[in-house]
């Protein structure tokens, strides 16, 4: 399981880095054309805000399991081993259990947005894809999250190394 999450992860990576070129993109298209023509691309906002959110969902479970959120750790440094996997076991469990619960909210309102026809902006762009595209990489970093717990159970607890 935890190879198969890890090669998921990977080709989300591969994924992101397609969807920050789409996003440089039209940045660069609606700088031109309010340079060029004094005129700006339609909607440019509206698919910059869709992009990023898009972006920073798929990029939570690459950062999760190599332990690259920002933590401070004042006191967890200060305890014994013992407690240091206790604390965080249940970091990892309850992470997981958030993550999981914004996931099943987030593909419910993606759903509903698919059904109902949610449309935004000047062009009409549909809601529904970002929207599946931010629930799944919730979805992603909730497994994360508790393969990190069961991991840290067993005591072999291991980053993804890059």
């Amino acid at each position: 399981m935890s190879k198969l999450i890890k090669a998921i992860i990977r080709v989300i990576s591969y994924v992101n880095v397609g969807f920050i070129l789409l996003l440089t993109a039209v940045t660069l298209v609606d700088v031109i054309a309010r340079y060029l023509f004094n005129t700006s691309f339609l909607d440019a906002m509206t698919v910059s805000s869709y992009l990023l959110a898009m972006i920073n969902s798929l990029a939570l479970p690459g950062i999760t399991l190599k332990g690259g959120h920002v933590q401070v750790e004042l006191l967890f440094d200060r305890l014994p081993p013992g407690l240091r996997r206790f604390f965080a076991a249940g970091n990892n469990l309850l992470a997981g259990a958030l993550f999981l619960c914004m996931s099943w909210y987030a593909f419910g309102k993606a759903a509903e947005s698919w059904h109902r026809g949610f449309f935004q902006g000047w062009m009409q762009l549909p809601e529904y894809p970002a929207k599946f595209v931010f629930a799944f990489g919730c979805l992603m970093t909730a497994l994360t999250f508790l393969l990190l717990f069961l991991q840290g159970l067993v005591g072999k607890e291991e980053r993804m190394a890059e």
